[in-house]
């Protein structure tokens, strides 16, 4: 009889533990804390960062966050899936470190990445190949609102471009309402690390 209520107290323990692991911070939520947050309107719709709730003992890895490497800042998030641009799973918008600052406004400065599926291929063996492209940026702007270097940044970011597919037609995205609050890691050099990857 005491084992199961042991038990019963335990399942109750975890079950509370699971709920407050579990609450997910809105990423539209005007914040500044850190609280590790990005999302935007693509064309009108909402995309957020792709989040999991903390389940112990699964290892949790967060799915959005910002690197400090020797000369830039990049701040980066696995995203929901979306209508507007197929397979486009991931962001990341890079700064110049030297011009990241509270307060700053950057127009046009932003190295931003915005992959999505361009189209596909049927090759002779029957194989269908996925071709991937990056969203051609015809204009940005990124507010920093909070920085504090090595601890966190957040701000506000807009950015328009073309997406180009195989098929030859193009589609016009329009990035806006877009907010960041995210804790800064340091990763050392970022052309050393670009260089290791692309190995």
């Amino acid at each position: 009889m005491k084992r199961m209520k042991l038990w019963g107290i335990v399942i109750m323990m975890f079950a509370a533990f699971t709920l407050v692991s579990c609450d997910k911070a809105d990423p539209f939520e005007d914040t500044d804390s850190g609280r590790n947050t990005l999302g935007f309107f693509l064309n009108g719709k909402k995309v957020e960062y792709f989040w999991a709730p903390r389940i112990p003992p699964a290892v949790y890895v967060e799915s959005v966050g910002a690197r400090e490497y020797t000369d830039t800042l990049e701040i980066w998030a696995s995203l929901e899936k979306n209508e507007e641009l197929e397979k486009s799973e991931h962001i990341a918008i890079c700064l110049p470190l030297e011009q990241v600052r509270q307060g700053a406004v950057l127009d046009n400065v932003a190295d931003i990445e915005l992959p999505y599926l361009a189209g596909s291929e049927l090759k002779e063996d029957s194989v269908t190949s996925l071709y991937y492209g990056l969203l051609d940026i015809s204009s940005s702007r990124v507010t920093i609102r909070t920085y504090k270097q090595g601890e966190l940044i957040s701000g506000t970011f807009s950015f328009e471009g073309n997406a180009e597919f195989m098929d030859g037609s193009t589609k016009h995205c329009s990035i806006t309402n877009g907010h960041f609050d995210v804790k800064i890691e340091k990763w050392g050099d970022y052309r050393s690390y670009m260089e290791k990857g692309s190995d």
